[in-house]
């Protein structure tokens, strides 16, 4: 029969296999697929652009502008020269020696034309008309900015001030996401393992009633006692219930954050136990650290510098401002002796002073130096709060550091009492109750080993964080 379901069984799916994911890893995948990591990438793209864009602004400006005109009546002069009219004359005999500079051939012979058509006597008015129903034009202008008083580089400096401010923006969020996926990656490593305990403390519990209860059938044991151990089976039942039920959801929220498909099995790499001596022990020392390295710090420094360079470009509107423009044009005729088109062309030189802006310009700068004195504020609360934060986490590190220690001798205790238990139960010596209090103690046990290593990772993380150190960066 098997060897007859073998071909069937090979066309069956196989179970997906497991990703294997490390601390650094989980690290590396919520740095790719964190929204606030993304929002601050767009931020940056953002103050990236209204750098450069104020930078444009130092350099001259183009434009070309064209209009078209038709007129409905063309204005024009009549003439009427019959009475001095004699006769005429021919324009034939004109050649290039009598045109004088500035004139080309054809336009004297069109001038002595119409000359000529004025005083040939006809009894009719000449009419001149004044334009033409059709106009064209098309002008190129070139503008630069010779004198703002410092209004245009302060706005450039504001600009890359908060374009630095973004990017420590940026790695605030990156430190903040790296964080994350570590508490998120020890925690469910912890209720993994909290499940696990609490199962194999259940398989334990069952096999030890299913023994009591062969032994109170032949008498040999108590009915009180196999109450007694039922009901802490019960209880070991809805602890595992309980435990399994917190993993799933961890690991739910854990592939949210880092964008793995629900349906995805993972296996989480242990690592081991952070290093204790890889920071500063000393808060005074772990504090300078963070000043150097917070990127809040830093991007509160960079938006100062914005507000007092906006607060100078402010003050500079009170200058007066210089400007060069040239402009260079193309039309065509309006009268009908020009040439088809022609060309114009200007140099101005405009100066400028707004003597009076109704107070705009000191409201403005009041309101940069009220910003700024609200940015100085805050800045100084978060270095103010920044040494309780690290004292705090530094106490938190070390306290987890001791309790590994606790709970590694507690749970050698913990084994040892279990056996000394078990012979003495199996020598008569011990009762039902005490077996179950040292098997739930070997389980707390355990618990209290995983907590304690999940606490000292989980603070080590967080002093890291408090000290401003960026993902995978040795401090």
């Amino acid at each position: 029969m098997d060897r007859l379901l073998a071909p069937f069984l090979l066309l069956l799916p196989s179970p997906a296999a497991a990703r294997t994911l490390s601390v650094q890893d989980a690290v590396q995948l919520a740095l790719e697929h964190d929204r606030m990591v993304q929002a601050a990438e767009h931020g940056v793209d953002k103050a990236d652009a209204d750098a450069a864009g104020a930078l444009l602004g130092l350099g001259p400006g183009l434009s070309v502008a064209g209009t078209y005109m038709r007129l409905g009546t063309i204005p024009y002069v009549e003439f009427d020269m019959s009475e001095y009219s004699s006769g005429g004359s021919s324009c034939d005999g004109i050649t290039e020696d009598d045109v004088p500079p500035g004139w080309t051939l054809d336009a004297v012979v069109q001038l002595c034309e119409m000359i000529t058509g004025w005083m040939s006597g006809s009894g009719e008015p000449t009419r001149i008309e004044m334009g033409l129903a059709d106009n064209y034009s098309v002008t190129a202008t070139v503008q630069q900015v010779l004198f703002a008083g410092g209004a245009l580089w302060s706005a450039r400096r504001a600009a890359v001030d908060l374009r630095e401010a973004s990017e420590e923006q940026l790695r605030l969020a990156r430190q903040q996401a790296a964080y994350g996926a570590e508490q998120g990656f020890y925690g469910l490593l912890l209720v993994r393992d909290a499940a696990r305990v609490t199962g194999e403390a259940q398989v334990t519990v069952d096999a030890y009633v299913q023994d009591l209860s062969n032994l109170a059938s032949v008498g040999m044991a108590s009915q009180a006692d196999l109450l007694a151990a039922q009901a802490r089976q019960s209880q070991t039942r809805l602890d595992a219930l309980r435990a399994a039920h917190g993993s799933e959801l961890a690991e739910m929220v854990f592939k949210v954050t880092l964008g793995l498909p629900a349906d995805e099995p993972l296996d989480l790499l242990v690592d081991d136990l952070p290093p204790v001596g890889d920071l500063p022990r000393d808060a005074a020392a772990l504090r300078d650290l963070a000043i150097s390295r917070r990127p809040d710090l830093a991007a509160l420094d960079r938006s100062l510098d914005a507000m007092e360079h906006y607060a100078r470009a402010s003050r500079a509107s009170w200058l007066p401002s210089l400007v060069l423009q040239g402009d260079l044009g193309w039309k065509n005729p309006d009268y009908s002796l020009e040439p088809n088109w022609y060309r114009t062309s200007d140099l101005v030189l405009a100066a400028s002073w707004s003597l009076w802006d109704r107070g705009q310009a000191l409201t403005r700068t009041r309101a940069m130096r009220a910003s700024r004195a609200q940015l100085a504020a805050q800045r100084s609360l978060l270095a103010d709060m920044l040494g309780v934060e690290i004292r705090s986490a530094l106490s938190t590190f070390d306290e987890a550091a001791v309790e590994v220690e606790v709970a590694t001798a507690g749970l050698a205790q913990a084994s040892e009492s279990l056996r000394m238990e078990q012979e003495r139960f199996q020598q008569g010596m011990a009762n039902n109750t005490q077996i179950l209090a040292a098997q739930a103690a070997l389980a707390g046990a355990r618990l209290a080993r995983l907590q304690a290593e999940t606490k000292l990772r989980t603070s080590h993380a967080a002093l890291r964080k408090a000290a401003g150190v960026d993902p995978g960066v040795n401090p």
